[in-house]
């Protein structure tokens, strides 16, 4: 006699072997297991335990320096009342960047790459307890900060190579979008806590806290590099001379013309868009008129773009178009958000407006960066970055007529200028880079 199955319990009756599936329940089980999936591959990299301290450093890292950043800013507006000393002071990491990184580069690629990462985080926690001193003894001048931040290119130089050439040891060449995309991620979110956090420290306790917070994060991020593996240098394909490693690294960044036009597009948002988010706090005080906290929040919405584009990023790989994003979303995206920020006349749209400039950068960024390690081989890999970094050192460039022209025509002019030479320069770089859009 065949079994009848009860349903008097209540409980739903499992189905037999070979027995169909509802296409309702098919449909949910195999829509949740894609989101899982998903959700899975989003995170891949923090996956690996080595990469996931690298990670919690560089999230403390950022956060310091997004702290210091509008720190500095609005302390020495404050001073001087001058947008231009205010650039000036903002950029002044921006030439030993420049002249450093070269070096930073040999460094990543000669000798032992954690080591170097901490020796720099160490120096940047040095900086900014010094400044926490002079400005809680009433000794500060704009001056000090300005070479403060002329160091901290330094430990910028040395610091962020290194980091990125250890990142395909760490999660493998076919994870690099992945790894760059959360590290963007950590960014964004840092970006979003710690400006709120900067702007109510400096509110409550005078921008020495801010300096005295930060000086802790540097030191924390230290302890977190240093429960990374060693990444021993193979000195076998590296020059006796320091200048011949210099040397060597310019001509494979040449040769490599993927590599190449990825630079160019990093110049481009160093020259035009970058200036515009280290001066965040000038030009949003003169177009609203608002305090340290307000320009905290306009910050972290910035932050809150960034990680929705670390999102979006972090499930992109080879083959799906990640050169032409970059470029349209990346660079012309910059661009289309500058000018509506120039034509928004009340804060909450500002807000808005933070959000997709966050968004365009971080996708120019993140695909720019991670593209570029996949595209250079290991024995180059930290010099290569390093000119990378090089591109941000000639921000002065774009940052001191920037300062110049918020005196002397105003910000929605400035920033009219400024959108349509990053829409300007999409166009030209989507042209004429062919080699960008077959290599993605």
């Amino acid at each position: 006699m065949a079994k009848v199955h009860s349903t008097e319990t209540g409980d739903s009756p499992r189905p037999r072997t070979g027995q169909p599936v509802a296409p309702a329940a098919r449909d949910h089980v195999g829509a949740r297991g894609r989101t899982v999936a998903a959700m899975s591959r989003t995170v891949e990299s923090l996956k690996t335990p080595g990469y996931r301290y690298l990670w919690f450093g560089s999230m403390l890292g950022m956060g310091g320096f997004q702290m210091q950043t509008i720190a500095r800013t609005v302390f020495v507006d404050d001073l001087t009342g001058s947008a231009f000393i205010t650039g000036i002071v903002a950029m002044g990491f921006a030439p030993t960047m420049l002249i450093m990184s070269l070096f930073g580069g040999v460094a990543g690629d000669r000798l032992e790459r954690r080591l170097v990462i901490q020796i720099s985080q160490g120096a940047a926690a040095a900086l900014a307890l010094i400044i926490a001193i002079l400005i809680a003894t009433g000794s500060i001048h704009w001056i000090h900060l300005f070479f403060a931040s002329m160091l901290q290119g330094v430990t910028f130089a040395f610091q962020m190579p290194a980091r990125q050439a250890i990142l395909p040891k760490l999660v493998g060449k076919e994870n690099i979008t992945n790894a760059i995309s959360l590290n963007s991620a950590g960014m964004g979110i840092m970006a979003i806590v710690a400006p709120g956090v900067a702007g109510v420290l400096y509110g409550l306790a005078g921008p020495e806290a801010v300096y005295f917070a930060v000086a802790a994060m540097s030191l924390m991020a230290m302890l977190f590099t240093g429960r990374l593996p060693r990444f021993l240098p193979d000195l076998n394909g590296v020059k006796k001379n320091v200048f011949s490693d210099i040397s060597e690294g310019l001509k494979y960044t040449y040769r490599n013309r993927l590599v190449f036009i990825l630079l160019v597009s990093s110049l481009t948002l160093a020259l035009l868009s970058m200036p515009f988010r280290m001066q965040v706090p000038v030009f949003t005080r003169r177009l609203y008129d608002i305090d340290a906290t307000e320009i905290g929040w306009l910050m972290a919405a910035m932050g809150i773009g960034g990680l929705l584009a670390a999102v979006v990023t972090a499930n992109l790989r080879a083959g799906s178009h990640r050169g032409p994003i970059m470029l349209v979303v990346g660079i012309g995206g910059s661009g289309i958000t500058m000018l509506l920020l120039a034509v928004s006349q009340m804060y909450i749209i500002g807000l808005v407006v933070m959000v997709a400039i966050g968004f365009a950068g971080a996708i120019q960024m993140t695909l720019g960066q991670s593209m570029t390690i996949e595209a250079t081989s290991d024995e180059f890999r930290a010099r290569v970055m390093s000119l990378s970094m090089m591109t941000f050192g000639l921000m002065p460039l774009g940052a001191l007529p920037m300062g110049y022209a918020i005196d002397h025509i105003g910000v929605e002019t400035t920033l009219v200028i400024v959108g349509l030479l990053l829409i300007a320069a999409t166009v030209v770089l989507t042209l004429g880079s062919s080699i960008l859009r077959r290599h993605s």
